[in-house]
């Protein structure tokens, strides 16, 4: 798994960094096919508020997840996407096991597409 870690605005210290790659290097064990994770971490003004926003951007076969969160803290906008990922894989995991099971495509097919 890769990580491509981008901060528009500002540059981004090498313990930001390290903390990034050790919080979210964990997600290959929730999905084993994560191929990269785009990391965004941006930092903007509301009125007289800073707040930090972090987005991750998952690559998947098939459709890429997406996940953001915002905190006034780095390291806690990090932490909140990390834990909104790992339900995301989840999710997506136990989608693809039950579609599996049943041995039918991911998707639904209503009667009036089929009768087309």
């Amino acid at each position: 798994m890769k990580f491509r870690i981008e901060s528009p605005g500002h540059k981004i210290s090498p313990s930001l960094k390290a903390f990034i790659t050790l919080k979210l290097g964990s997600l290959d064990k929730y999905y084993k096919d994560l191929q990269e994770v785009e990391v965004t971490v941006e930092n903007a003004v509301k009125g007289n508020k800073e707040t930090t926003t972090c987005v991750l951007n998952m690559r998947v076969p098939g459709k890429d997840e997406y996940v953001k969160s915002s905190s006034l803290i780095f390291e806690d906008a990090i932490l909140k996407a990390a834990e909104a990922a790992k339900r995301r894989l989840r999710i997506r995991k136990t989608q693809l096991q039950k579609a599996r099971k049943s041995k039918t495509p991911n998707r639904k097919v209503t009667d009036k597409a089929a009768a087309k």
